[in-house]
């Protein structure tokens, strides 16, 4: 197989080097006993020695590595990010927005798209995504949502898509970056789920395929790599100049020392991807689909079934029980039996599925059903989703320089209603925020996240969520 980096580093191990360099541990020589189950990677933890190239000047094998990726995803070229889909998607904003440019940013992106906006000092216009009435998921952008955008900003330089949600669902994306494309926007995509798109049907298409310029991809989420392994995807469109200032921006957030077992994984996952036949790819599915039909046995659990006209990744499964247990709730008791899930909210429960065999001990199911036959079956479920009423297009009241300059007062949350927030309130998993700031908190938000909270939600936060930093507009000499 094609796997350049992880014999590069296989040719290093045969000739027992003896390691006078970084990192401290020597091999695998020099390190705590309790983790004796990692000395067969050790070895492999090494830095820029002879023969193993350097990621941010690559010329040899982690080149060849890249160039592997690209050529397997049709970019023009694909970058090793050894600090996720974060690290990427500060660089492609840094890289190709000048402070001051207008971005449309869908609403429900991850903190970092909200970051990198920060940080590279553009104008965040926030476009909210349709809600599907039946979880109150978030689910992508309309046109008619980016053709109003654009009528109100047309000075914008720039749309950033998230695609999938962390659910896997999306509506049809081609329309939209048609569109943007029409109108001479540069198109970034946080494809954090979509690594394996690359497959193709019955997965959904990537927005590389669809015309997308960027795109940032978390290999570790969906793929067999090591967690904080990404790619960042560079499509044919972007000129030299802009791919250069990509690659500029990647130096300047990526880490220098940069981690061998990451790349190799990268390195891993992508040759593990070209070796699917049609042949694997349909038992993978067959085995996701028999562990849903297993679960739907099971009188306390619905399976979520997405619209026809939904985009939809197989490996991902959603669930919400018939009792009036929460989601959190529900998730707790999977706990219980060892079976560990992606996330909860509210309603649901997140399955993720690998591209592997996909099965469930049949013991450990029937000891579900058992606990979970403890609750009712509520006869009629109804839909008590609260849809946070964001307006359709907003645009910060203030931006992050701004506050910062400014003084700012801690209340209660209730008390932040008509206030400016001078923090994010973001609950996690999935790490998508409720308030961001220089936004205006409203009443149905404060709702979404009290109704969070009674449900059993995770918050990152300094402080327990009763009260929040605003923005003090209060005149103290009065």
């Amino acid at each position: 197989m094609n796997i350049p980096l992880i014999k590069a580093l296989q040719d290093h191990q045969k000739n027992k080097p003896i390691s006078l360099h970084v990192p401290g541990h020597k091999n695998g020589r020099i390190f705590h006993p309790a983790l004796a189950d990692f000395n067969s990677v050790l070895p492999y933890d090494v830095t820029e020695l002879n023969g193993l190239d350097d990621l941010h000047a690559p010329t040899g094998v982690i080149l060849q590595a890249e160039q592997a990726a690209a050529k397997l995803y049709k970019t023009a070229e694909t970058l090793f990010l050894v600090g996720g889909t974060t690290v990427g998607n500060l660089a492609m904003m840094y890289g190709l927005f000048e402070p001051g440019d207008v971005v449309f940013i869908q609403r429900n992106s991850h903190k970092s798209i909200f970051h990198a906006a920060q940080i590279a000092g553009v104008t965040p216009v926030l476009l909210s995504p349709e809600i599907d009435l039946e979880t109150g998921l978030a689910i992508g952008l309309r046109v008619e949502t980016l053709e109003e955008a654009i009528k109100l900003y047309p000075e914008a330089k720039g749309l950033v898509l998230t695609y999938p949600n962390y659910y896997g669902v999306s509506l049809p994306v081609q329309s939209i970056i048609e569109y943007a494309k029409q109108n001479q926007l540069l198109i970034l995509a946080d494809e954090a789920h979509a690594a394996h798109y690359c497959i193709g049907t019955p997965f959904p298409p990537s927005t590389l395929e669809l015309g997308a310029d960027v795109a940032v991809q978390s290999a570790h989420k969906m793929l067999p790599a090591l967690t904080m392994s990404s790619f960042l995807h560079i499509s044919h469109k972007l000129n030299y100049d802009m791919r250069h200032s990509i690659k500029e921006a990647l130096a300047m957030f990526q880490s220098s020392s940069a981690s061998y077992l990451l790349m190799a994984s990268l390195d891993g996952a992508r040759a593990y991807i070209e070796s699917l036949d049609e042949m694997k790819i349909t038992n993978i599915l067959a085995g996701v689909e028999q562990v849903k039909k297993e679960l739907a046995t099971i009188k306390q659990i619905q399976i979520v079934n997405w619209q026809e006209n939904y985009l939809s990744d197989p490996l991902k499964v959603t669930i919400r029980t018939t009792t009036k247990l929460t989601g959190f709730e529900l998730q707790s008791l999977f706990y219980q039996h060892h079976l560990y899930t992606e996330l909860a909210d509210e309603k649901h429960v997140l399955l993720v599925f690998g591209l592997g065999e996909n099965t469930l001990p049949q013991n450990v199911l029937y000891e579900l059903a058992e606990t979970l036959n403890q609750f009712d079956v509520v006869e009629e479920m109804t839909n008590e989703t609260v849809v946070v009423g964001h307006s359709r297009i907003k645009k910060l009241g203030l931006s992050a320089k701004q506050i910062r300059s400014l003084p700012k007062k801690k209340v209660a949350l209730p008390a932040a209603i008509g206030m400016i927030a001078a923090e994010p309130i973001i609950p996690y998993p999935p790490g998508i925020p409720i308030v961001i700031p220089g936004e205006k908190v409203d009443a149905q938000t404060i709702a979404e996240i009290e109704m969070l909270k009674q449900a059993g939600a995770k918050f990152q936060s300094e402080h327990e969520l009763k009260d929040v930093w605003v923005v003090n507009s209060e005149d103290e000499h009065e």
